[in-house]
């Protein structure tokens, strides 16, 4: 059961969610926050220490916002393992890979490097956001080793290696969007991806 104090400090949270998605934290005040959560500044003080630490729960919660839709995918990608769908499995992988590559080519590209700074900038935030990454890495990381057992992904693939340098890149990919050079369509990076990841008994599939 929510108490009121929960539902207070869930309401400031929330609103200081919505003033970062709308002007970033350069332009971000306390004073603002507690105007659209209908309470004292004190009272957005009594539940934040600083407002780096809200700033970093905040920007945490939009993160996963952010994310939700990649989590999603994740779980088809996990039944189809659990059921041996390999046509399933394929679909949503896939369909994960261009996802991640689209999110630094489209709207504020640049919000992410604001919001994971924002996150990194409070011990709490920090550490939190490290736990559930880490959750996130180790399943992926089972799902690649299943799928090598099932013989859909190459076996001499590092998962570890694998896992890493996605996710590593869909975050920087948001610096190649800008190039005239290097500037890959999801789609192309999910084809060149797959093209890896495949073992040679399946290089004629296509998406």
């Amino acid at each position: 059961m929510e108490t009121r104090d929960s539902f207070t400090r869930s309401n400031i949270l929330s609103c200081a969610s919505a003033i970062l998605r709308e002007k970033g934290s350069r332009d971000f005040s306390v004073d603002e926050v507690a105007q659209r959560a209908g309470v004292q500044e004190t009272t957005v003080e009594y539940f934040f220490d600083s407002p780096t630490q809200l700033i970093g729960e905040a920007q945490l919660a939009n993160y996963f916002t952010l994310v939700k839709s990649h989590h999603l995918v994740q779980l088809r990608v996990e039944d189809a393992l659990a059921n041996q769908d390999l046509d399933a499995f394929d679909k949503a992988v896939q369909e994960n890979l261009e996802l991640a590559w689209s999110s630094g080519q489209v709207g504020n590209r640049w919000g992410i490097f604001e919001l994971l700074h924002d996150i990194w900038s409070d011990p709490f935030s920090q550490s939190h956001f490290c736990e559930l990454l880490d959750i996130q890495f180790e399943r992926w990381i089972s799902v690649i080793q299943e799928a090598q057992r099932l013989g859909w992904i190459e076996d001499d693939i590092d998962p570890k290696a694998l896992v890493s340098v996605f996710w590593s890149s869909s975050v920087g990919q948001v610096i190649t969007a800008g190039s005239t050079v290097l500037n890959v369509t999801p789609k192309e990076n999910r084809d060149f991806i797959m093209r890896i990841v495949r073992p040679p008994s399946r290089l004629g599939a296509r998406a």
